[in-house]
């Protein structure tokens, strides 16, 4: 039980930081960082194209590097990563260099979740794999809260920040070597069980799910605190505070399994969905009243979302966890990219309420797409 609390608290540590604090602090600094460095609203949606790319390319290859190398190293390479982009961002004086910095800080990401999706699977009974996968994927809130403090409370600006979230990263390192097993995973031929899964119908309408997810979500997590300043009309402080309760929201991603064993996986999808789609609904009116409720559904929303996509990887390559989730993973962030690249040509062309009623829509078309009630099982 011990060993199991220690893997469940290094996972959430590492996701915090890779997550919460490398990948999405961009959206909440992006206010902060455009009158230092001047760029417009396409080139907002280039940058946080390239954190999601950067992702997309690690989530490839991090379920081939966890089998070669072990968990640890792939997930010491995560904090590293995580660290370095940070601090390229914390020194950046031009657009190239945050692009730059974006794309190293987003590596992290991608290769954190295989990584530990794997060591859930040697280390943790299967019973509670569920359970303990979806804690560490709430990490994402943990990161998110905390970066919503420090930006508020840190002299120094955005800068000062970074350089805060790369220590925090960096951080991390020691529990990774402490916890996590250095040995590689049992090799598989990973090309003919990737092929099988790949070509199953079941596994395509989960891929199909998961980019349209991840492009939905891009709207809140590539432009959230934009729109909040310049379309919705709130102060600084105010979107600090709507970021701060969204990233806390998060926090019921935890319970992802827990509430799955009452009304299913495809319930909580549904859910999920209907939080994400409420948010960009209530900001495409450009009004702030009831938008706490509508930011806290939809931080809720997108991490309960992607535990269930965690957990529904997993189950499909249940022998190899890590190819499962690094599939559905991979689309989810190649949804993010289309959707933080669609989302900013829509913003600058048709404008802001344009762009999000466009998405709501997208969000809920997906709540009549789910795979068959039974989809963990039929997968395997």
């Amino acid at each position: 039980m011990r060993s199991s609390t220690a893997l469940a608290l290094t996972g959430f540590s590492l996701i915090a930081a890779t997550y919460g604090m490398a990948r999405f602090s961009w959206g909440l600094m992006l206010p902060a960082i455009s009158p230092d460095i001047p760029f417009t609203p396409q080139q907002a949606g280039l940058l946080s194209a390239c954190s999601f790319a950067a992702y997309c390319f690690t989530i490839l290859t991090s379920a081939a590097l966890t089998e070669r190398y072990g968990t640890r190293v792939t997930a010491l390479l995560a904090s590293l990563s995580a660290a370095a982009g940070l601090l390229l961002l914390a020194s950046a004086s031009s657009v190239l260099m945050l692009a730059a910095g974006l794309f190293i800080a987003g590596l992290s990401s991608g290769l954190a979740s295989p990584a530990l999706a794997a060591a859930v699977s040697h280390r943790i009974p299967a019973a509670r794999q569920p359970r303990t996968n979806t804690l560490i994927n709430a990490g994402t809130s943990a990161g998110i809260i905390l970066t919503v403090v420090i930006l508020s409370m840190l002299p120094g600006g955005w800068r000062a920040a970074c350089l805060l979230f790369a220590l925090l990263s960096l951080l991390c390192v020691l529990p990774v070597m402490r916890v996590l097993k250095d040995q590689a995973a049992e090799r598989t031929s990973r090309v003919r069980h990737w092929q099988q899964r790949f070509y199953r119908r079941t596994m395509r309408q989960l891929m199909g799910i998961a980019l349209m997810s991840g492009l939905v979500s891009a709207a809140w997590w590539s432009f959230g605190s934009a729109l909040l300043r310049q379309h919705v009309g709130v102060d600084a402080e105010t979107a600090r505070l709507l970021w701060l309760i969204a990233g806390s929201a998060g926090i019921v991603g935890a319970a992802t399994g827990l509430v799955a064993a009452r009304i299913g996986l495809n319930g909580v999808y549904r859910l999920s969905l209907c939080g994400m789609a409420l948010l960009v609904l209530a900001m495409s009116h450009g009004e702030s009243i009831g938008l706490g409720i509508a930011v806290a559904c939809c931080g809720a929303g997108y991490v309960t979302l992607s535990g269930v996509l965690l957990v529904w990887g997993a189950r499909a390559t249940a022998e190899d966890p890590a190819t499962g989730v690094s599939i559905l993973f991979f689309m989810l962030a190649v949804g993010q990219v289309v959707g933080s690249l669609l989302f900013g040509q829509l913003y600058a062309c048709w404008g802001a309420t344009t762009a999000l009623t466009l998405f709501a829509i997208v969000a809920l078309l997906l709540l009549f797409i789910a795979p068959a009630k039974n989809s963990g099982e039929a997968v395997k």
